[in-house]
């Protein structure tokens, strides 16, 4: 039995069930094959949400992204973005293995590069009284308009003050400015709705936490919080609707969801 299967028997509270997540790549832009979701007919395929995010980002944003590769040059840009990646993936692998109660020295040991990020989150996750989630495929469906997205969450929690509350991992070189965070929130946004719809509670909030450290300088620091309020993830909800109707309007293969036949049987 997980450890969190365990908190959630002292805790009194129900199991949720975790869906595993099924993507592919159509036009070079992550989708979710969806089978079994209480909340979406079988077969449809959605878009992620950072799929949309990256879709209709701003021409601002855009533009900055664009500025950024020519300042630092394509090859050290390339680095970057390839060392985001492999330190994200370590870092989910490490707080997985934890809340399933399993040693994570193994991971502190054998890639010391990474260990200030895990580091810099540390104190907050004694914030966490237990885990409710971990690692879950989400969707959220619009029977209306028949559009939708999904996505996979970090984890949905108890904490201490007895909040339950949507929590995602972020790593960076240094503390991002608020402009910076647009995408974060709305992804916070998008996914609590999703996971209202799915499993029928209500979430009382969320928060992004930003692991620190510049492998370059060494520098680090303990990690940014980025909270959002019920209220505010209503409106970030809101305009993530707005960028999916727009996403399937202008980039939606036909303008509409299409489905995927799977036999079970094989």
């Amino acid at each position: 039995m997980a450890c969190y299967d365990l908190c959630l028997a002292s805790l009194q509270m129900p199991a949720f069930p975790r869906y595993e997540p099924n993507r592919l790549q159509i036009q070079k832009k992550r989708y979710y094959l969806l089978n079994d979701f209480p909340n979406v007919p079988e077969g449809y395929v959605l878009p992620s949400v950072t799929t949309i995010a990256s879709a209709c980002s701003s021409p601002g944003k855009i533009a900055a992204l664009m500025n950024w590769r020519r300042k630092v040059g394509d090859e050290e840009a390339n680095r970057r973005t390839r060392n985001a990646v492999e330190r994200g993936n370590w870092l989910h692998g490490v707080l997985e293995d934890l809340w399933n109660g399993e040693d994570i020295e193994h991971h502190l040991e054998s890639n010391e590069a990474f260990c200030p990020y895990f580091y810099s989150i540390e104190s907050f996750l004694q914030t966490i009284e237990a885990p409710l989630l971990v690692e879950s495929a989400i969707v959220y469906y619009c029977p209306i308009k028949g559009i939708g997205y999904a996505g996979t969450f970090d984890m949905l929690a108890v904490m201490k003050d007895k909040r339950i509350v949507l929590l995602d991992w972020k790593t960076s070189y240094k503390a991002k400015p608020d402009y910076q965070l647009a995408d974060y929130r709305m992804q916070l946004g998008a996914y609590v709705q999703a996971i209202e719809q799915m499993y029928g509670i209500e979430i009382d909030g969320a928060h992004c936490a930003i692991a620190i450290h510049d492998p370059d300088t060494g520098e680090g620091e303990e990690a940014q919080i980025l909270s959002l309020t019920s209220a505010e993830l209503a409106c970030q909800a809101a305009i993530m609707n707005e960028k999916t109707s727009r996403y399937f309007t202008n980039y939606y293969p036909g303008g509409k969801p299409f489905v995927i036949s799977i036999d079970k049987g094989q």
